[in-house]
């Protein structure tokens, strides 16, 4: 077998690859770190890339057996992208929905596409999960095969990361060293590199289907969606907790889930408006969720501010149903930031928690200002609206009930299932409602109106509680 001698060769020509790459980076770094600094990095790091190969990452597949020849799937997914959740929203909550609609699907780590060919897989589709251009791979050999068995190429990304063009607007590239940055935009040129060899890029906003357009791609919509998995958690909590409980005299709780160690601008956008709000009110409490450097101005505060470390999904909805008010600031004007999806919105929605949410065009697309959410666009709108939930225990309820009306609407996986099926152009299973025709969604952003008590109790509440 050709491709079973070429495997060793690839794992060495990695390891030489990743090598030649630390040299470069002690170069740059020998005054930052000294050579005995950079001589224990590059250690630890050769470690790892030892321990990268493919069972490695094949291991990450928790059950993951690779199938025998000739097996027969309708969708395959190979992820291109480990590190942190947005796995979870584009690859296995999608392939849980799709099984559950009867399609037979594989997911594998992309480091091992090459057994695609090797062992004669057939599919419908092949969904490549934010990867890279990679010839180590033996992506050439892949794609013509592919194109030769009628498997249909699908790209799928949740960022605005494969434009080198756009590298600028991205605030984490800008606090870059130089070989970072030259590095992170290599990856951004062979992610949109492989974009062009797909029949069809799947993304989770409309801004982010615009960009891949640009790049000469057909792009379709697949939201990020709620799973299985935390509909059982999110019904238990109920059980547990009623949403939307009435608090009585006790402190009312702001959240914000940062998630990953990035958002220190996004936050910068509710804070001063939140210490503030802080500092009127006595009772309100601030629980923060993740990575942030909260500046010297918030030990004041003393015991009103908890931190919790990262969690895991199922104990983030639980923190989650703890909180009054969930904040999702972005840094607007940002094009990185307003491609961001939606999810910090209906995860919180699943457990009927209202949310302020800067008015990116993904946040205004699902959320009905003060209705069922508030988008909000400078310091005076975020006080506001902070005002006002706080205020009324039965206003932040209705607001709350109303946005799990939208959630379990537009996000369960019974909603978005069928998007996911259009988009990559699979047949109707036989019984199964006709899927939508996918299209790119451009939503005008709304233009949050001056928040007064009067536009929080609209008729249309009733409605939507209905829908519960």
């Amino acid at each position: 077998m050709i491709s079973a001698t070429l495997r060793p060769g690839r794992a060495l020509l990695r390891r030489m690859r990743a090598a030649f790459r630390l040299t470069r980076l002690a170069w740059e770094r020998r005054r930052e770190l000294g050579w005995a600094g950079i001589a224990t990095r590059a250690a630890r790091r050769l470690a790892s890339v030892r321990l990268s190969d493919a069972p490695r990452s094949a291991g990450m597949l928790p059950g993951y057996v690779r199938p025998g020849t000739g097996a027969a799937f309708d969708v395959i997914y190979a992820i291109g992208f480990w590190p942190g959740e947005p796995k979870r929203y584009r690859v296995f909550n999608p392939a849980e929905g799709l099984r559950a609609a009867g399609y037979a699907v594989q997911i594998m780590p992309f480091d091992r596409l090459d057994d695609i060919r090797r062992y004669r897989w057939r599919a419908s589709v092949l969904v490549l999960f934010r990867a890279e251009y990679d010839r180590l791979t033996g992506i050439e050999d892949v794609l013509a095969y592919a194109r030769d068995s009628g498997i249909r190429l699908v790209y799928d990304i949740d960022d605005l990361v494969f434009d080198p063009a756009m590298a600028d607007t991205i605030d984490a590239v800008r606090h870059m060293r130089g070989y970072e940055r030259r590095h992170f935009i290599a990856a951004m040129a062979r992610r949109s590199r492989l974009m062009r060899a797909c029949a069809c890029v799947t993304v989770s906003t409309a801004p982010l289907a615009r960009a891949a357009e640009r790049l000469g791609c057909l792009a379709a919509i697949i939201p990020n969606s709620l799973n299985a998995e935390q509909l059982r958690v999110a019904a238990e909590i109920a059980a547990e907790l009623p949403l939307g409980r009435d608090r009585g005299e006790a402190p009312v709780v702001v959240g914000y889930l940062s998630g990953s160690p990035t958002h220190q601008r996004d936050f910068a956008a509710c804070e001063p408006a939140l210490l503030a709000i802080m500092q009127r009110h006595a009772q309100i409490r601030f629980r923060l969720v993740g990575y942030l450097d909260l500046g010297a101005e918030w030990d004041r505060l003393g015991d009103r501010v908890e931190r919790v470390d990262f969690l895991a999904p199922a104990d983030l909805l639980r923190c989650l149903a703890r909180i009054d008010i969930n904040l999702a600031p972005l840094e607007l004007g940002s094009p990185f930031c307003d491609a961001k999806s939606e999810l910090k919105f209906f995860e919180a929605a699943l457990l009927g928690v209202p949310t302020i949410a800067s008015a990116t065009e993904p946040f205004a697309a699902a959320i009905e200002n003060g209705v069922n959410g508030f988008i909000v666009r400078d310091d005076a709108e975020w006080r506001a609206a902070l005002e006002l939930l706080i205020a009324c225990d039965t206003r932040r309820k209705a607001i709350g009930q109303a946005a799990r009306a939208r959630a379990l609407e537009c996000y369960a996986p019974e909603a978005v299932t069928p998007r996911a099926v259009a988009a990559m152009g699979l047949a109707a299973r036989p019984g199964a409602s006709p899927p939508p025709t996918p299209a790119i969604l451009t939503p005008q952003i709304l233009t949050p109106q001056i928040l007064t008590p009067q536009i929080l109790t609209p008729p249309g509440v009733a409605d939507h509680l209905t829908h519960a």
